[in-house]
């Protein structure tokens, strides 16, 4: 048995200082990455031309995911295997479709151009609140979800760390080199999607897990 316990007050910390990083990210970084990124993409024109309109099949990843490690744990359960494997895809199973939601909710809520919004088309750079239903890019949505799945990851097989980290830093490159997001948008995608997945587990676990 390990116990994991990260008292209140260490998450609201971690939590402001993620929000300062943020704003700083928002006020100093985010512009200037994604313009360098553009004027990169449209110098070589077949780069460009295979980064735009990467289809988004993060929904059918999300949905298939999800069932599918369901169906596993009430097999699981049903065969009265309770062990760290049942309990991590318990976890997995409810933070994947949990952390889609959020960023649903946030990218509305947000409204925040996104950055070929910006760059193509034109649209003001701008937070244009509870107005991001076609247009919110803030927090990343594969961000999001990915470091919620990562996370489960990290607190069942902490073994596995150096490669989801290694991962989920990948991917938040390829999120900002494809000027898809901006930076900002990554480091709150990745941010929700680890307190999501936590905070469910310790709801579910009490701060508990069986290895």
């Amino acid at each position: 048995m390990i116990k994991r316990y990260a008292p209140g007050y260490l998450v609201i910390i971690l939590s402001l200082i993620v929000f300062l990083i943020i704003i700083g990210s928002i006020r100093y970084v985010d512009a200037r990455i994604a313009v360098s990124v553009m004027n990169f993409l449209r110098s070589i024109k077949s780069l460009h031309k295979a980064t735009d309109n990467i289809p988004d099949i993060l929904p059918h990843l999300v949905g298939t995911g999800t069932v599918l490690m369901w169906v596993i744990y009430l097999y699981r359960l049903h065969k009265k295997k309770r062990d760290a494997e049942t309990q991590f895809l318990l976890l997995s199973a409810t933070a994947l479709p949990a952390a889609y939601l959020l960023k649903m909710f946030f990218q509305f809520t947000f409204g925040r151009t996104s950055t070929r919004s910006w760059l193509i088309e034109g649209r003001p750079l701008m937070f244009n609140w509870f107005h991001g239903i076609n247009n919110g890019c803030f927090p990343s949505g594969h961000m999001t979800v990915f470091a919620a799945f990562g996370t489960a990851i990290l607190l069942y097989y902490p073994k596995y760390r150096q490669p989801v980290l290694i991962l989920l830093s990948l991917l938040g490159i390829a999120l900002i080199a494809t000027d898809y997001h901006f930076l900002s948008d990554v480091i709150a995608g990745a941010y929700l999607g680890a307190i999501t997945t936590y905070s469910l587990w310790y709801m579910f676990g009490r701060g508990k897990v069986k290895i």
